[in-house]
């Protein structure tokens, strides 16, 4: 493993990494992509939310050559306090390196719910140094809705040795956004519903958001079919001086999930230079009472 910064620094759009259910079809048919179902489920309780594995939605049904990476057990450092913490180096080879992935393959992620579960482990993948990493536009749904075959196969493949290259500039810690916070240049983003973001509803420890952040729900980057709006409209959810290239910009939400949609979008707008996630977010800012919330 080695470290550094391998993200694409261009300011040009970079839709390579966002692929439709009929050119993830001809990849398949060609061969030339390795196609991971990451499918999670967020069950609200007593005790706040719990996470469930998707395998039973994979086994039920996916996309043929489809293999299963589950986030919490693989794709998480379980020995965390934090739910879906992301892994450390060695986890994340291990867990690749498993289902036959190597460095230079060109990976596609969806899920059969929502986006944000292919997106959270596409920012792993670009943490890890993988390049020709993309996301199914739309998900499950959109490849069925195609009328293309689904699989109830999974399929045997050889293992690998992945060799990752991590990138910790892609990451901040809360003490850091403390630190960082009255910077001219520093955006700090809060994913969360507009409910949670004044306060209301489910929260982490403490109602509100981080002192000094905006609001962009994760939700406002995505159509009523769960794909991603187009550039034009993508680019009005940013201000010209967030886009800049000097511009720093740290996403956050509940536990790092929800928080990876506008990382992906900004992706998507060739932004990617100077953009972190705040990974524990707010199931640890919360824990921290002299760390600064507000609500309303």
């Amino acid at each position: 493993m080695k470290e550094q910064d391998t993200r694409a620094q261009s300011s040009e759009a970079s839709p390579q990494y966002l692929v439709s259910p009929e050119l993830l079809k001809t990849w398949i048919d060609e061969g030339s992509a390795k196609v991971v179902e990451v499918t999670t489920h967020l069950r609200p309780g007593e005790a706040g939310f719990t996470s469930v594995s998707g395998r039973d939605d994979y086994d039920l049904a996916h996309i043929p050559s489809a293999q299963y990476l589950d986030l919490q057990s693989e794709l998480s450092d379980n020995g965390s306090e934090f739910r879906f913490t992301r892994p450390e180096v060695a986890q994340f080879e291990a867990a690749v390196s498993k289902i036959g992935i190597a460095p230079q393959d060109q990976v596609v992620l969806y899920a059969a719910n929502h986006p944000m579960w292919a997106c959270r482990v596409w920012w792993l993948f670009r943490l890890f140094g993988h390049r020709r990493v993309a996301v199914l536009d739309g998900g499950l749904s959109a490849w069925e809705a195609m009328g293309f075959e689904l699989s109830t196969e999974a399929p045997v493949v050889p293992s690998t040795d992945y060799q990752a290259s991590f990138s910790p500039d892609m990451l901040i810690k809360g003490q850091e956004i403390v630190d960082r916070s009255s910077a001219s240049n520093f955006c700090l983003i809060n994913a969360l519903s507009a409910r949670q973001f004044v306060g209301e509803g489910p929260h982490y420890g403490r109602p509100g958001h981080i002192e000094g952040s905006i609001n962009l729900p994760y939700s406002h980057f995505l159509d009523d079919q769960m794909k991603f709006l187009g550039l034009g409209a993508l680019r009005t959810l940013f201000s010209d001086d967030q886009l800049a290239p000097d511009a720093e910009i740290v996403t956050y939400c509940g536990g790092g999930i929800a928080a990876s949609i506008p990382i992906f979008a900004l992706a998507l707008l060739g932004k990617e230079s100077g953009v972190r996630l705040y990974d524990n977010s707010l199931s640890e800012w919360a824990q921290q009472k002299s760390w600064p919330m507000a609500v309303g």
